[in-house]
């Protein structure tokens, strides 16, 4: 019996060691960013709508404890076609995120979860009648926190992921509005 059992925990750590070589991530996500409404100093509403966002994301683990791991998470996040109206005015605005940061992970047999932070900045382009403003365009600095899940598959060293970030900026030029929120879903490759 004893044998038995010794052969089983020689068999399941030669079966994880693969596992333990895996010490990057590389996800593609694609969601969504919305943005609640604002009220301007006119008293009109100004509403910022959803548009259809891309995320590429490589992280670095840099420490395992086994039930956890903590890594170095590089999220680019982009979104090339939103609407900002206020009344029957509508301008149209891309955006993109860079917050290089901290990703802590708990390593659970199937699934994921994780927490993530980071800072860095946010750049706003905005335009009108299909030419962009550059006198309106802005960088600004920016905080993330966020939160997600992996999930196994069938597929070795692949990865389903479902996330939400939250970005707070500085204000844009063209806009009060200084929370945007991803919210995504997509693949991760560890390698």
């Amino acid at each position: 019996m004893l044998r038995k059992i010794l052969m089983g925990f020689i068999f399941a750590f030669l079966l994880s060691i693969p596992g333990f070589a895996q010490k990057n991530e590389l996800g593609v996500v694609i969601g969504t960013t919305l943005a609640p409404d604002s009220t301007v100093f006119s008293g009109l509403t100004l509403a910022t709508e959803s548009g259809i966002t891309y995320e590429g994301v490589f992280a670095h683990r840099i420490a395992d404890v086994h039930l956890a791991s903590l890594y170095l998470e590089f999220p680019i996040v982009g979104s090339s076609d939103r609407d900002i109206r206020q009344g029957t005015f509508v301008q149209n605005f891309s955006s993109i995120f860079f917050t290089p940061g901290l990703k802590l992970k708990l390593n659970g047999p199937g699934i994921s979860p994780f927490v993530s932070v980071g800072g860095g900045f946010a750049h706003f382009s905005p335009s009108t009648n299909g030419g962009t403003l550059p006198d309106q365009s802005s960088t600004q600095g920016a905080f993330q926190a966020g939160g997600g899940v992996d999930l196994s598959t069938p597929i070795p060293h692949i990865a389903l992921r479902g996330e939400v970030r939250e970005f707070f900026t500085g204000k844009p030029d063209f806009s009060p509005n200084q929370h945007n929120i991803f919210v995504g879903g997509g693949v991760v490759l560890h390698f």
